[in-house]
């Protein structure tokens, strides 16, 4: 995506107009030092940097535009305690094998109460609402699916029940659905208010944070990372590259190791109590199992917030997604009046060949880690712990996943079409398997 898109959306988003704004931030000048250097103002890099700051270490952080610029600050804000749909502690075993597919499962379903704790603990101003989040089933074998899920998340000590249709359509207001899976350590957040709020904690615990300090050279000089933007350089001894999927041609091989997908976003006008009463009542965000992820939640100012991939990232493409997503918000929740798309923004997030959350050796004291794949305002902040933990030790048992180098992709030109190839196929399967739910 063409970065004067991204930026032009950045304002238009919900998330831009309800949060307080950002504090000023200074531009990296001459030389520094510091323990570590962070490149990043995402949720991952700011949690990283608040957390190597409360261990003591000195902490330069580098963004090249504002705190919360990427995917962490336009996202849905769900605070979501799992893995993509696709996924399920199962297979996470089968992908990494038992012990760490289980010690991963454990640290994504302890990642939304780490983040509550430390918005509470932080003082952080962002609408935290730890109220849980819903998953329905809309077919049979979706349920199915989910009763094992539900059996795999209690036995690693996560707080889940398997809801019936009854209490699915209680709590969603919609029909659509068969059953659906609660996870009551979820919930959702102003990801915005909650990024420029990281960012002050991690200034308070003695991180130094730089704005309009995009990275144009790095290389390692006597043991030590030398990170320079246009008008300064950053001297460290460790090098942390939280960009996930905006590193653009800084590290290649992370570049083509990643597949970048483009979600949209879309918010309606402020809607009465009527509406509230009826549909997600106790504000639970959901995401259902439909191949293309139907994903709604109330914003704190009373709109119904929705969103998801299109086919064709074209110049138009954020007008006619937001038509599109409020039409399929009204086909999933019925009765819903006119609906206006007040805000319409969209973004680019990283996916990972296997859909999890990595840590990449790029060189001696060099790593790259990437947590995304569309679930990660939760597993970042906690990740962002984890990696302090690992950078004051040099103890990768601190992680919940094995560091590896990256594994470029030998067609990544050709691989940044699949997630819209996956779209166009999996939105004919949803629409089979609605008709004959109908």
């Amino acid at each position: 995506m063409r970065r004067d898109r991204i930026r032009d959306t950045f304002a238009r988003s919900l998330w831009s107009a309800i949060s307080p704004p950002a504090q000023p931030l200074p531009q990296l000048t001459g030389e520094r030092r510091a323990d570590c250097v962070v490149i990043g103002a995402g949720i991952l890099g700011l949690s990283l940097a608040l957390h190597l700051a409360m261990k003591g270490a000195s902490v330069a952080l580098l963004e090249a535009d504002e705190p919360g610029f990427g995917a962490s600050g336009r996202n849905t804000g769900f605070v979501v305690p799992s893995f993509p749909a696709g996924l399920g502690p199962d297979d996470v075993r089968g992908l990494l094998g038992a012990e760490w597919g289980d010690k991963l499962s454990r640290f994504v379903g302890g990642s939304a109460a780490y983040l509550f704790s430390v918005a509470k603990t932080q003082g952080l101003s962002c609408d935290a609402e730890p109220n849980g989040w819903l998953q329905p089933a809309p077919t049979g074998a979706r349920l199915a699916l989910l009763e094992r899920r539900a059996r795999l998340w209690a036995s690693l000590g996560q707080p889940v029940r398997l809801l019936d249709r009854r209490e699915t359509e209680k709590l969603t207001g919609s029909r659509a659905y068969l059953g659906a899976l609660l996870d009551e350590s979820g919930g959702q957040i102003n990801p915005l208010a909650y990024v420029r709020g990281l960012a002050q904690a991690a200034i308070r615990a003695g991180a130094s944070i730089f704005a309009r300090s995009r990275v144009e050279s790095w290389s390692r000089k006597g043991g030590c990372w030398q990170v320079a933007a246009a008008k300064g350089r950053v001297i460290a001894d460790q090098a942390f590259f939280a960009t996930n999927a905006l590193v653009g041609s800084l590290i290649p091989n992370v570049a083509h190791s990643l597949i970048p997908a483009r979600p949209y976003q879309v918010a309606t006008q402020p809607l009465g109590d009527d509406v509230r009463s009826r549909i997600l009542p106790m504000r639970q965000p959901v995401a259902d199992l439909h191949r293309h992820t139907f994903a709604c939640r109330w914003s704190p100012d009373n709109r119904l917030v929705t969103g998801g991939l299109a086919v064709f990232n074209t110049p138009g493409a954020v007008r006619r997604m937001a038509d599109y997503f409020l039409r399929r918000l009204c086909r999933y929740l019925p009765d819903l009046p006119k609906l206006e798309p007040a805000f319409a923004w969209n973004g680019v997030v990283a996916t990972t060949p296997d859909f999890l959350p990595e840590v990449w050796a790029i060189a001696p004291s060099c790593h790259a880690p990437i947590g995304c794949n569309g679930r990660g305002v939760a597993v970042t902040t906690a990740l962002g712990a984890a990696l302090a933990d690992f950078a004051a030790t040099g103890d990768e048992t601190a992680l919940p996943v094995r560091v590896r180098p990256p594994r470029p992709h030998a067609f990544h030109a050709l691989l940044e079409h699949g997630p819209s190839l996956w779209l166009a196929w999996n939105r004919v399967r949803d629409a089979i398997d609605d008709r004959r739910a109908d």
